[in-house]
């Protein structure tokens, strides 16, 4: 039984409720050929491929720690580690791999420290980048591995043979501060040595990759003094600019007022967009009671999309009085274009926050605009002028996520008045729409009403037979269980044969609440696995041509051998992201596509399992799966436009941007199309 399995059995088992594991299924005989083929393709021994492309849990891969083959038992400590299975320490602990340590940090990834603080203790403290990666339970804890660390960082950092064990030791601690701030601060050792490096004291000091882990441990450790602030913000390296920035934002590093808006005001001139962005959102926190709003109005010139739209969208709550800022607004409030559209839509909203008149009289050209994305901004205006005319008008409109958008807004304004609208949308089969509708109706009194048209969409989900519609289905079955009546309780019983353990589980739920019977739960889960179709070729790339101009390229990250044969085949075998948009886009954070309902919980039919990597870390440019949880990820994907340490352990890395790319990348705007994903692209440039 898989760990996801085994926590939905232990949450969800109570004296009515009985969720039996499903029987394993027999894999066919060919199976065994699909994973002998994966081998073959992707380097990786058969063994482990086999259980983890069948989703197997600590019982079928634990034994194979103990194989008499290396590279299968070092397979299989990864493997292993990504359970993030407690249980499973002492079995790593008793193996000698070089990778062992990493395997045990994302092992104890999974542990609950107040609930079960013996494992950390029979681990004691890790020591190296592993180390670093742990939420321990001790201040105790924290100081072996941070007086380890930095030891090492001393007596590495002025050794360029040894540059990779140093930007390790830095990287420890910034992790290590990041995940235990709370247990203990940094001695005043650790904190010179971090200093020195954002400072380039020492020869290892020169890459920027190791001053910004260093300049970040400081921030996590809330050690950021005034001179290491200046510095930060005089570095040549932009991504330490803007973390400068974050820190003028927040503490601000111990500088007064006055120095701190000057500074926020100077970046605003930075030469990256990126750090201006960053400058604009520290001037919203910290500027303008000082120094007022002109500045934003001036950002409105910028030659940065994301920039100009942020100014945009930061006069709407803004020195809402100033009627000159007033009318710059209104005049950006024009007709938007099919294509470029995101400007004066932003505008519209941000109108109708500044001046209620002028605003309802601009509504009609863009709630009945061709661009569903713009009509959806009607909505979000709507809600903002309380319009519920306008509001009951775009909840029947012929795009699911312009009738999302109205709905709570709806419920907020008219109350439980507003059920019926709510309720019509349930004919609809997009599953973000359904979860928000289902989410709302579970908060309405008891209407019986109500009960048919939720288990008609449930039933609807359920034939199409979508893992990744598991959100709507809970959801939906959470209303039903507040509309149904006790003799209509046979209809769920199909769901505890289920496909989805959580759906199954969740139905017995409510037929033992509604006949007081003790109900039993039985999933049939999907078959696992598909044929390996690609060749493990570490330059393996492909060419992502956008609609509307622009191609970036994406290298392949063969640490996910399962992800990336599954990405290649549904890009360019099933060519299932061909006209699909990127239809999340947060700068300084990332861009996220692959929806074919252009939102967060449209996606494939299966889920992925999920292959972190404790050794991957999600820089700029790496790209990674959109989960909502461990193994949900429903063929989504995100780029990361910054560093995003925090997302590290979270999330499948199985590609990333090249360099020269990343340009394009960042000009992407709020549902941009791709047009294309096609297998191969230009060769690598050589560094020299």
């Amino acid at each position: 039984m898989t760990k996801l399995l085994a926590a939905c059995a232990g949450v969800l088992v109570s004296a009515q409720v009985i969720v039996r594991p499903p029987s394993p299924q027999q894999s066919p005989a060919t199976e065994n050929q699909f994973a002998l083929r994966q081998q073959q393709l992707s380097g990786e021994p058969y063994q482990v491929l086999f259980a983890e492309r069948a989703w197997a849990g600590a019982g079928e891969l634990v034994p194979l720690l103990s194989s008499s083959d290396r590279l299968v038992r070092v397979a299989a400590v990864t493997a292993v580690g990504r359970l993030e299975d407690p249980g499973t320490v002492s079995a790593l602990m008793a193996t000698q791999e070089l990778n062992t340590g990493f395997a045990i940090a994302q092992a104890l990834h999974g542990v609950d420290p107040a609930t079960d603080p013996q494992t950390l203790d029979r681990v004691g403290a890790l020591r190296g980048v592993a180390g670093g990666k742990v939420r321990y339970v001790t201040a105790e804890q924290v100081q072996a591995v941070e007086v380890s660390s930095g030891a090492v960082a001393e007596q590495t950092a002025n050794d360029p043979t040894k540059a990779g064990a140093y930007e390790g030791a830095i990287a420890a601690l910034e992790s290590l501060a990041r995940l235990n701030q709370r247990l203990k601060t940094f001695d005043g050792r650790t904190v010179t040595v971090l200093k020195n490096s954002v400072a380039r004291v020492s020869a290892n000091d020169d890459s920027p990759v190791i001053r910004r882990h260093a300049f970040t441990a400081l921030m996590n450790a809330g050690a950021v003094d005034p001179d290491a602030e200046k510095i930060a913000l005089n570095e040549q390296d932009w991504p330490i600019r803007r973390l400068a920035l974050q820190v003028l934002a927040g503490g601000g590093a111990g500088l007064d007022t006055g120095t701190r808006v000057a500074a926020i005001q100077s970046a605003l001139a930075d030469p990256s967009p990126i750090v201006r962005y960053e400058a604009l959102r520290a001037y919203l926190r910290r500027g303008v009671p000082m120094a007022g709003c002109r500045p934003i109005v001036s950002m409105l010139s910028d030659d940065d999309t994301h920039v100009a739209l942020a100014a945009l969208d930061a006069l709407g709550d803004q020195c809402k009085d100033d009627q000159d800022i007033t009318t710059r607004v209104l005049a950006e409030t024009t007709t938007p274009q099919t294509q470029n559209w995101h400007r004066p839509t932003h505008a519209f909203v941000a109108l109708a926050k500044r001046d209620h008149e002028r605003a309802v009289s601009s509504m009609e050209a863009f709630a009945t605009h061709p661009n569903w994305w713009v009509r959806m901004y009607a909505a979000r205006a709507a809600a903002i002028l309380e319009d519920t005319i306008e509001l009951d008008k775009l909840s029947g409109d012929a795009n699911d996520n312009v009738r999302e958008a109205t709905l709570v807004p709806l419920r907020k304004l008219k109350h439980f008045d507003a059920d019926p609208a709510i309720a019509a949308t349930l004919n609809s089969g997009d599953v973000q729409l359904l979860r928000t509708a289902a989410l709302l109706l579970k908060e309405s009194p008891h209407t019986h009403g109500l009960f048919r048209p939720l288990m008609t969409a449930l039933t609807r989900l359920t034939t199409e037979g979508k893992e990744t519609s598991r959100d709507a289905r809970l959801a939906l079955l959470d209303a039903i269980e507040v509309h149904i009546g006790q003799t209509e309780s046979l209809e769920l019983k199909p769901l505890l044969k289920d496909f989805d353990p959580r759906v199954a589980a969740r139905a017995a739920q409510v037929i033992a609440k509604l006949t007081g019977k003790e109900t039993v739960a039985e999933p049939v889960p999907p078959h696992r696995g598909w044929p390996a179709e690609f060749n493990h070729d570490t330059d393996a790339c492909v060419t992502v041509a956008m609609a509307y101009g622009g191609t970036f390229v994406l290298d392949m990250d063969w640490a996910a051998p399962i992800t990336v044969d599954h990405f290649l085949k549904l890009a360019t075998k099933d060519h299932y992201y061909d006209g699909l948009t990127f239809h999340r886009v947060e700068p300084n954070f990332v861009i996220q596509g692959g929806s074919p309902g252009a939102n967060e919980y449209s996606g494939a039919k299966d889920y992925m399992r999920d292959e972190i990597s404790p050794t991957e870390s999600h820089v700029r440019g790496t790209v990674g799966l959109s989960t909502r949880g461990r193994n949900t990820a429903d063929a989504q994907f995100f780029v990361n436009l910054v560093d995003n340490p925090r997302l590290d352990l979270n999330y499948t890395i199985f590609a990333s941007v090249r360099d020269a790319d990343m340009a394009v990348v960042d000009r992407i705007e709020e549902g941009a199309e791709i047009r294309s994903i096609a297998l191969g692209c230009a060769p690598r440039p050589r560094s020299k």
